[in-house]
């Protein structure tokens, strides 16, 4: 434990035992500068640091945002032109970025090796008080944006990351109306404003604002320092006084964000976005208020468990009202604690036109009717029972504790010193939460926070046909204006800075430079793999495989049924089935009494479809349908019965409920893969020789999309078909011959479960089906699929095994390569997308894919020369540590419980040993210069696949339509 002695140079403030953290937590203020400290003391190896800054934006120029991006792109002690990447691609990070919010600018890094902690803060700390900016005018050009012309006949345009990042943000109607519904609210506070940058004024950023923002807001009296960890605190933060903080003296910076006056009546704010082709629904409908103090953690719990309540459970009553009233086709609710004055918005989407009276009286109804009537007490203690579950479980995916504790630290500490340690502790709210559910607080608190709040704003979005079309001609006229009145000194002037850009660009870091940059050695990594815990066991009459993990009391259980037998006309029924369960009634409960008793009774339960690749078979994979369940041990009986009523007595010929389910899932998809293109349009490329990738885009990709569309376009004349269909699916699915039980944890789960699985195997479909292995007719469509997004996702790829071209580990170094060197300069710095990345699977097919990219053939033709860049691959030995350390850092990322386990049982059924683990891992470690140039044929064959996918704006499809064998619309 900390003693305040060990602070030296800085003030003690508070301490304070946070039971949630396993630990303790101390506030400090940097006794020169006023810096605040937060320190956060436990157990925890995998140890955090971040500095944030107050930001508030005064314009939409993004310069928050911009800045974000550019400090990074070197510093005094650090010169090479993108440190970032050179940590990224050769540290042991667990985490590695930089966020801007609408209020703040947050720098945090994770890593679990104490001198490379150490090292990531260190570059950090030069990056945000010494950037390069002031030093490269070249930084704010290519982050942020900048005139492109290289020749005298070419259009003057605008190019920069930010920039086409923003235009990718603003291609979403969902992020469109949320920073309409911050202006709507907050209209008189930095919050009317884009932190993240309007694309339309981004160019209106000058130099002398940029750097006068870095000035005033990133210096030590606004910034906010958090370590987490087991860390050596008094040598971190004396580091941290020396090196950085003792050189600036304390000084007052107006960062503070004034509040909203509340308004005294509502206020309506109309806006439009673009889509390809007139659509007579498409209107968003939203209801939007203030609802109270980041600081009050209580009342925040409460309005998140009201959110749950009302709107997001299955069944809500509130969300039932709207979708019964035919007021739209989904309906969305958020609490957005994460700024000063939350907000809390209703959203409909997919609505009709002329409905925007009737959303807000029906809302309103709505609501008053839960406040009069008494909410569902049942309902909001299974919502308490499962907060409480998840802040025990404390279970963040791939994302460090410590990083999100501090972010969450972040949405109190940033508005009022006294309240750094406000947000730490979830249990003791949620606990005095309960004893006011029958005292009529959530009841009074809906007619606080809606009912009578008058600081509220209703703002509707409307579907505009072309509109980026329209705006992208507006534009283009405007730079041909300004070109043309450009007399020759100005127009010679911008090409030559373009030709000076680009060398900026192209001219690499010297050796000197990166030299500078604090790395490990190999010597610093272990050799052992990380082992597979797996013991097969027989319950009743199914295998079961047994993962001996630490997991506080919890049981996490997979019941794995094998869909390779599932004949091909089923599988988007398979997929369907995910999303049904739960959201419809089922014999005893109706569906929003089932969601209350899942949350009473367990911690959780869900349904997925994947697959899992046979390493021992050539094309070969199995996929499965995955229900997931995680209990206490105490509660694993009931969660047994929850199981099966689900399974076994769900209503999956509710017609009008399914006719519901597949519009929202209908209205979900329209945004969402527009939003994730990348992901999407990689699938749909190797669908196109890949059986198994076929068979996912079949199940979840643009396959499964063009499912659902029809389904929901035909859903009368196609309904009997379709509960016909889903019954089939479940009758092949699930069976007792399908199913694989995986469990993790630390039990006997023989005596545990015995019982319970002989009763459930029992019930179990055993009557005869039809059973086909798939066998798809492969076919090179090369799609372009056209949406009313202002950039592009495009991706290549194929197969790259052949005789002599077996899959190894070396293909991870070379994926780090690709995509921190290769990809990253020729698509992102010099291309101006925002992100590329490429993946190598070890059934042999890889691919190439780019995220928010302002070009198309351009991208395709960086892909087609990576096989000459392998081939002609040079790289030191510093460098080639680097990327084999950067590669291990991905391979050795930590993992909670419940993934561990996933890990060793997705292992198991894919048939990989540890051995075959180990193997790669030496191949990864052995990797060198020589072994990364012969994967130059491996490029080669993958690439000569010639697979083609991209999804974005129409016109740029349509414009390079030659490159494409068909080029269509994505969501009609």
């Amino acid at each position: 434990m900390l003693k305040e002695t060990d602070f030296k140079n800085y003030s003690f403030i508070q301490k304070e035992e946070i039971e949630e953290l396993n630990g303790y937590g101390y506030v400090l203020e940097h006794k020169k500068t006023g810096a605040r400290v937060l320190l956060v003391e436990n157990d925890d190896t995998n140890k955090v640091f971040s500095i944030a800054f107050r930001t508030p934006p005064a314009d939409d120029t993004g310069v928050a945002h911009i800045l974000e991006h550019s400090v990074l792109c070197g510093s005094d002690k650090f010169p090479s032109k993108d440190p970032f990447i050179e940590l990224a691609k050769g540290s042991l990070n667990t985490f590695l970025n930089a966020m801007t919010y609408p209020d703040k600018t947050v720098y945090p890094i994770a890593s679990c090796n104490d001198q490379d902690y150490h090292n990531l803060m260190h570059v950090y700390l030069d990056a945000v008080f010494h950037p390069n900016i002031y030093k490269r005018d070249e930084i704010l050009k290519q982050e942020g944006w900048h005139y492109e012309i290289a020749d005298r006949d070419d259009e003057l345009k605008f190019n920069g990351v930010v920039y086409n990042e923003m235009k990718g943000v603003f291609s979403s109607p969902d992020d469109v109306l949320a920073r309409k519904i911050q202006e709507a609210l907050l209209k008189d506070t930095p919050y009317a404003y884009e932190s993240g940058g309007d694309p339309d004024a981004i160019p209106e950023l000058t130099r002398e604002k940029f750097l006068d923002f870095h000035s005033k807001y990133y210096h030590p009296s606004n910034s906010y320092i958090y370590l987490y960890g087991n860390v050596d605190f008094a040598k971190e933060l004396e580091f941290i006084d020396e090196e950085y903080l003792s050189h600036y003296e304390k000084k007052v910076v107006d960062s503070e964000v004034a509040l909203q006056k509340p308004f005294l009546t509502p206020e309506t704010l109309k806006e439009t976005y673009s889509v390809s082709e007139e659509e007579e629904e498409g209107v968003y409908l939203s209801y939007n208020v203030a609802a109270g103090d980041s600081c009050d953690n209580e009342r925040g719990l409460a309005m998140q468990i009201l959110d749950y309540v009302l709107f997001t459970m299955p069944g809500a009553p509130v969300r039932k009202k709207l979708i019964d009233a035919g007021l739209g086709k989904d309906v969305d609710s958020y609490y957005d604690g994460g700024i000063q004055q939350p907000l809390f918005s209703i959203i409909v989407k997919n609505a009709g036109k002329g409905k925007e009276d009737l959303f807000v009286q029906t809302v309103e109804e709505a609501l008053k009717e839960q406040v009069e009537k008494g909410l569902n007490k049942k309902a909001i203690y299974s919502a308490i029972n499962n907060y409480e579950f998840k802040y025990r479980e404390a279970d963040f995916g791939r994302f460090p504790k410590g990083l999100i504790y501090g972010l969450n630290f972040l949405n109190s500490w940033l508005y009022d010193d006294a309240k750094a340690l406000e947000l730490a502790d979830s249990l003791t709210p949620l606990a005095a939460l309960k004893e006011k559910v029958d005292t009529g607080y959530f009841e009074q608190l809906i007619k606080e926070s809606f009912l009578d709040n008058t600081h509220k704003a209703y703002v509707y979005l409307y579907p505009e046909e072309g509109k980026n079309e329209r705006l992208e001609e507006e534009l283009k006229a405007q730079l041909a204006k300004m070109k043309n009145k450009l007399n020759n000194k100005q127009l010679n002037y911008l090409i030559e800075d373009t030709k000076k850009l680009k060398e900026f660009q192209e001219t690499p870091s010297t050796q000197e430079e990166l030299e500078k940059i604090p790395t490990l050695g190999l010597s610093d990594i272990s050799r052992e793999v990380r082992p597979f815990k797996n013991k097969e066991m027989v319950i009743g009459d199914t295998t079961a495989v047994v993962h001996e993990y630490h997991t506080n009391g919890i049981v996490y259980s997979d019941f794995c049924f094998d869909m390779s037998e599932l004949p091909e006309e089923l599988i988007p029924y398979a997929t369907l089935l995910t999303e049904i369960y739960r959201y419809v009634d089922t014999e005893h409960f109706s569906y929003n009494d089932l969601a209350t008793e899942i949350n009473l009774k367990i911690g959780g339960l869900s349904f997925q479809t994947g697959m899992n690749v046979l390493v021992w078979k050539k094309d070969g994979y199995r996929p499965y349908f995955s229900i997931q369940m995680k209990c206490m041990e105490e509660q694993v009986a009931d969660g047994m019965t929850l199981l099966k009523e689900v399974l076994l007595n769900s209503k999956v010929d509710d017609k009008k409920r399914l006719k519901e389910i597949i519009s929202e899932l209908r209205t979900k998809m329209d945004t969402r893969i527009p939003a994730s293109g990348h992901v999407y349009a990689a699938n749909r490329a190797l669908s196109y020789v890949d059986p198994m990738m076929k068979y996912k885009d079949t199940a979840e990709g643009i396959g499964f999309y063009e499912f659902i569309k029809k389904l929901d376009k035909n859903f009368d004349s196609n309904a009997e078909l379709l509960v016909k269909q889903l019954v089939r699916a479940q009758m092949c699915i699930f069976r007792k011959e399908n199913l694989t039980l995986s469990l993790t944890g630390e039990f006997n789960f023989k005596s545990l479960l015995e019982g319970e699985m002989l009763q459930f195997n029992r019930m179990l479909y055993e009557m005869p089906c039809v059973k086909a292995v798939p066998t798809f007719n492969m076919e090179k469509k090369n799609e372009g699929f056209k949406t009313a997004s202002k950039v592009q996702y495009v991706a290549s790829g194929g197969c790259f095994e052949k005789e002599g071209q077996e899959y190894t580990g070396a293909l991870k170094v070379l994926k780090t390569i690709f995509s921190y060197d290769y990809l990253w300069v020729n698509v992102r710095v010099t291309g101006g997308a925002y992100g590329c990345m490429c993946s190598f699977s070890r059934n042999g097919y890889g691919f190439f894919t780019s995220y928010r990219d302002p070009n198309l053939s351009a991208t395709l033709d960086v892909y087609k020369k990576a096989a000459e860049y392998v081939r002609n691959f040079e790289a030191g030995q510093r460098d080639m540590t680097k990327y084999i350390i950067g590669t291990i850092s991905g391979i050795d990322q930590p993992l909670e419980p419940a993934a561990l386990g996933d890990r060793s049982f997705h292992a198991y059924q894919s048939g990989v040993t540890v051995e075959m683990i180990q193997k790669e891992r030496n191949q990864v470690l052995d990797a060198t210069e020589e072994t990364i140039r012969s994967l130059a044929g491996y490029i080669e064959t993958m690439m000569d696949a010639g697979t083609v996918c991209a999804i974005g704006n129409d016109r740029k499809l349509e414009e390079e339509k030659e490159l494409f064998k068909q080029v269509r619309s994505l969501t009609q």
